[in-house]
């Protein structure tokens, strides 16, 4: 077995590339924010008259962004249970096509695994700190980190979905 099929032989493997790229981005989202004490999640409440000018809520913006999210954890969840199935209903003279897909399935799982749990605290997460948001008087309760931790959970979701097929794709088809 290659370093790489060594490496692809743990779920927990996915960790150790996801986490350094879920700090970076992080630190990236939270660093990029204008130093302040909160942000607004409605463009109506804002100070910026051209966002001002949008009079708009985060309904709409939230809507898009959570069944982005229920599509990648759908997809995830599916490509999860094929593998499983795949893995597990596997005959003992397995072909080199299943022996690559045994080999990768731990790490794509892992994955895909935590496209799904990342992805549904960002959904958690919006909704907790939406309605926190909307019930303070002076909607001061989105911080910058909370911001930052928001983003970075989505944007760490989709790459674990994206690196879960692109994983699989190069072990598979190399």
């Amino acid at each position: 077995m290659t370093s790489a099929g060594t490496f692809s032989a743990s779920l927990w493997h996915a960790l150790w590339v996801l986490c350094p790229l879920a700090v970076v981005v992080f630190l990236v989202c939270f660093f990029s924010l204008q130093k302040g004490s909160h942000y607004f999640f409605d463009p109506k409440h804002n100070v910026d008259p051209k966002l001002k000018a949008e009079n708009g809520d985060y309904e709409p913006h939230s809507k898009r962004y959570q069944e982005l999210a229920k599509l990648a954890i759908t997809l995830s969840a599916a490509a999860i249970a094929f593998l499983i199935s795949f893995v597990a209903s596997d005959k003992p003279a397995a072909s080199a096509f299943s022996q690559k897909v045994q080999s990768v399935a731990p790490i794509v799982c892992g994955f895909f695994g935590s496209c799904i749990a990342t992805l549904v605290l960002f959904m958690v997460l919006q909704a907790i700190w939406y309605e926190q948001y909307c019930h303070s008087a002076d909607h001061s309760t989105y911080k910058r980190w909370k911001y930052a931790l928001s983003t970075s959970l989505g944007w760490t979701g989709l790459l674990a979905f994206v690196l879960g097929f692109l994983w699989l794709a190069r072990n598979l088809f190399r």
